[in-house]
């Protein structure tokens, strides 16, 4: 599923954090290395590319776009896979 959320919870220092959006009721948690790169190069088709040591963070009350799963993690009854900032 995809949904449009904010970040309520970011811990930097660990990687992780909960957005909260009507469609994820009790907070979906989402790990750093789900969050998408903002300056990639443009891909032809059957190209690809790895990106390592991204590093980046989200900001709390930061819009998001995300693609959830209902898989409990740390105490959440939801889990993000890609996740999206709106900068």
């Amino acid at each position: 599923m995809t949904s449009v959320g904010v970040v309520a919870i970011w811990h930097g220092e660990e990687g992780w954090g909960v957005i909260e959006s009507s469609d994820t009721p009790t907070g979906c948690w989402v790990h750093f290395s789900n969050l998408w790169t903002l300056n990639h190069p443009s891909l032809a088709r059957g190209e690809s590319i790895e990106i390592r040591g991204q590093g980046s963070d989200l900001q709390v009350g930061e819009i998001v776009d995300f693609e959830w799963e209902r898989v409990p993690q740390d105490g959440y009854s939801f889990r993000a896979g890609d996740v999206r900032p709106r900068r």
